[in-house]
């Protein structure tokens, strides 16, 4: 091997361990800054919990953006530019954005999570799925009102809005339930939960 292609390889693999170096203090740094961000109470009046976590996901965005371009600027003897900067941050962005959807949505949300959450309470106890089903319209729907919350976020949304003393679904709602069907269908789930059957009879409440 010349000279002249051994300093071309060498070249290559300084900018490929440059582009390494980048893109996984990239992903570090928009990691700990988002995660960092939950603790303080930047936008904590944001009540809806990924409402709140898209606003920190774009202020941690902007904050590795402004470290990578930096850490790209002192790379630029091994071949990196600010472009490269935006693109690890474009990559740690989507990270971000995986991680919370889910981990921290699911907790929030996840009715196995709360099930689960009472069995580790009791972890020497059995639970038939009566018990399961008696915990969970005690606790998960009484005590912790999580249809009046779910009601409260969708409105908040513009899903269902207030009509007399109950709620009704939004153009919007309808368009987005549109959606959630079409997302069903691709990926195969049940689509019992977006496609309901109309009813034959008026629901009403107990």
């Amino acid at each position: 091997m010349t000279s002249t292609a051994q300093a071309r390889l060498g070249q290559a693999l300084r900018w490929l361990a440059a582009q390494a170096a980048l893109h996984a203090g990239a992903l570090l740094i928009g990691l700990a800054c988002f995660v960092l961000l939950f603790q303080t109470d930047l936008w904590s009046g944001v009540t809806i919990l990924f409402y709140r976590g898209l606003i920190l996901l774009i202020v941690a965005f902007l904050l590795t953006g402004a470290v990578t371009v930096l850490l790209a600027g002192l790379g630029r003897a091994w071949g990196l530019r600010c472009r490269d900067a935006l693109g690890a941050c474009v990559l740690s962005l989507a990270l971000n954005l995986s991680v919370f959807v889910i981990f921290p949505v699911t907790v929030d949300r996840s009715i196995s999570v709360f099930l689960l959450g009472q069995m580790a309470a009791r972890p020497e106890e059995r639970f038939s799925a009566e018990r399961a089903r008696a915990v969970f319209e005690s606790v998960y729907l009484g005590e912790f009102h999580q249809i009046e919350r779910r009601l409260a976020e969708q409105t908040a949304s513009g899903n269902v809005a207030p009509a007399g003393d109950g709620y009704v679904i939004t153009p919007q709602g309808r368009a987005f339930m549109k959606f959630s069907g079409l997302v069903a269908r691709l990926f195969r789930t049940d689509k019992r939960m977006v496609e309901a059957e109309p009813p034959t009879a008026k629901i009403t409440p107990p």
